[in-house]
C-alpha cells in the first residue's frame, strides 16, 4: 500500500515539476505573508477545500486546519503569530455541516488509542473517560461549536480593536457557504436544518443577482469592445479621408507647381532665345538707309 501512496504523491510532484518547467506553475519563494490579511480556521475534513470553495489561489490567505475547527492551545499559538507577526486583521471560523466530530464514539476511541499518547496528568486522572473526552473535544452541534470558538477568540479584540472575527458554515452537499447572520438566530443546528430550504431559496436569489451582474458585466464589456471597435473604424475612416484629401491636395500642388514651372520655363526660353530688340533711330542727312524688318515669332 505504501508503494501506491508513494506513486500517487511522488508522481503528482513530478507532474508539478513538469508544469514548472513548462511555465504553467510558479514556485513563489518570496511571499510568506498572504495576499489578503485573512486567516481561515477550518476542519481537517477532506471535503473542505478552502481554495475551491472561495476560488482562492495558493498564497492568498493563511489556512489552519484541525478536527472540528477548534481553537486549541496550538491553534491559538498560530493565530497569535498570524496577528502579531504577519498583521492579520480578519479571522474566519469556517465550520461545516455533517462534521465528523459530532459522530465520535468515545468508548471505541478510548480502546483504540494507546494511553502513552495521552498527557501525563490525563493518564493519572480518576475520571478517565471525561478527561479523554476533554482531550479530543468532540461536540454534537456544529452551530454551537462555531459560536463557542468565536466567543473565545473575540477576547483578542480587547487588545486589538481593528481585528475582525466572523463565523461561516459550509454545506458539504450543496457547496453553499452561509454567513453568520443566517444562523446566528438559531440555537441548535437542527433549527438551522429545518429552515435550510428557505435559506437556500434566499441564497438562490442572491446567486441570481450575482449571475445577472456577471451577464451585465459581459454585455457591458462586449458593448464597450464594440464601441471601441467602432471608434477605431471611424478613426481609420477619418484618417483615410484625410490621407485622400492630402493626396489630392498634394497632386494639385504638384500639378500647379509643374504648370507654373512650365509657364516660367516658356517665358524664360522666349526671353532668352528671342529677346526684345530695341533699334536705335539713326538720322543721316540726305542718306536713305534701308532698315531690314526682323520677324519675331512669339510662342
Amino acid at each position: 500500500m505504501i508503494d501506491v501512496i508513494n506513486d500517487i504523491f511522488f508522481n503528482g510532484n513530478f507532474k508539478y515539476r513538469l508544469k514548472i518547467l513548462k511555465g504553467l506553475e510558479i514556485v513563489d519563494q518570496n511571499e510568506k505573508i498572504p495576499k489578503y490579511p485573512v486567516l481561515i480556521l477550518t476542519c481537517m475534513d477532506p471535503r473542505i477545500d478552502v481554495h475551491k470553495i472561495f476560488q482562492l489561489d495558493p498564497g492568498d490567505v493563511f489556512v489552519l486546519r484541525n478536527a472540528g475547527n477548534l481553537v486549541t492551545s496550538d491553534t491559538l499559538r498560530s493565530i497569535l503569530l498570524a496577528i502579531y507577526q504577519y498583521n492579520i486583521n480578519y479571522i474566519i471560523i469556517l465550520g461545516h455541516l455533517d462534521c465528523g466530530m459530532t459522530k465520535i464514539n468515545m468508548l471505541e476511541l478510548r480502546k483504540k488509542v494507546p494511553y502513552e499518547f495521552y498527557p501525563q496528568g490525563l493518564r493519572e486522572g480518576l475520571d478517565l473517560f471525561s478527561e479523554i473526552k476533554e482531550f479530543f473535544k468532540p461536540f454534537i452541534d456544529e452551530l454551537k461549536s462555531i459560536k463557542q470558538q468565536l466567543a473565545y477568540l473575540k477576547r483578542l479584540q480587547v487588545h486589538k480593536k481593528e481585528l475582525i472575527i466572523i463565523g461561516m458554515i459550509y454545506d458539504v452537499e450543496t457547496g453553499w457557504v452561509f454567513e453568520y447572520e443566517r444562523f446566528e438566530e438559531f440555537v441548535h443546528v437542527q433549527d438551522f436544518r429545518k429552515q435550510l430550504n428557505t435559506i437556500l431559496k434566499e441564497k438562490k436569489f442572491q446567486f441570481d443577482d450575482f449571475f445577472e451582474s456577471l451577464k451585465d458585466g459581459i454585455v457591458n464589456s462586449h458593448e464597450s469592445g464594440k464601441k471601441k471597435e467602432e471608434t477605431v473604424q471611424l478613426k481609420k475612416q477619418e484618417e483615410d479621408k484625410i490621407i485622400h484629401v492630402d493626396e489630392k491636395m498634394k497632386d494639385n500642388i504638384i500639378s500647379n507647381a509643374n504648370l507654373n514651372i512650365s509657364e516660367r520655363d516658356d517665358k524664360l526660353d522666349t526671353q532668352t532665345i528671342l529677346p526684345d530688340i530695341q533699334l536705335p533711330k539713326i538720322h543721316f542727312p540726305r542718306v536713305k538707309i534701308y532698315i531690314p524688318k526682323i520677324s519675331i515669332n512669339r510662342r
